[in-house]
């Protein structure tokens, strides 16, 4: 596989800040590990890091305290896709509602190789159809809303034990 490997992280409003910049500070990390540097700047990157969403406005966290601002939108975002990754967070119960967002996740999916949820980020890939016939888990305070809205997934609501 060519290198850099294209992490694409979808964001929506009212979203968990640590879902976006915890993603990407582990792959910007990683490429900063493998990479050569030459005059302080890496010329190999394993991985580049993009952020979407629908828009190109500042995405507002949870906290309101400060805003994302996308890379991109989603409908600028095309081509191969090493590993989608949607973030969680409490607006992903209206994210669920955008069709345009559900329907570019399931598209988008179909052009990645590895397609991952933070936490809550699990609700809008099962929105998806994604997780159909799969077992999957999210944040514990997610885990019955995912089993309850979404039976063809089978929620692991404990994994980590």
């Amino acid at each position: 596989m060519d290198l850099p490997r294209r992490i694409v992280i979808v964001t929506y409003p009212d979203l968990q800040p640590l879902d976006v910049v915890g993603p990407a500070e582990v792959f910007g990390g990683a490429s900063d590990m493998v990479a050569t540097w030459v005059d302080g700047k890496p010329t190999n990157p394993a991985y580049e890091v993009e952020v979407v969403a629908e828009t190109a406005d500042p995405v507002l966290t949870r906290s309101d305290a400060y805003s994302i601002v996308p890379a991109r939108t989603i409908d600028q975002c095309r081509g191969f896709i090493d590993t989608l990754i949607v973030a969680g967070g409490t607006g992903v119960l209206e994210a669920e509602k955008s069709e345009p967002l559900v329907e570019w996740i399931r598209d988008a999916a179909g052009r990645s190789r590895r397609v991952a949820s933070v936490c809550s980020g699990a609700l809008l890939l099962a929105r998806a159809g994604l997780l159909d016939g799969l077992r999957a888990t999210t944040h514990w305070a997610s885990c019955a809303e995912l089993a309850r809205r979404y039976p063809e997934v089978k929620v692991e609501p404990d994994p980590i034990f």
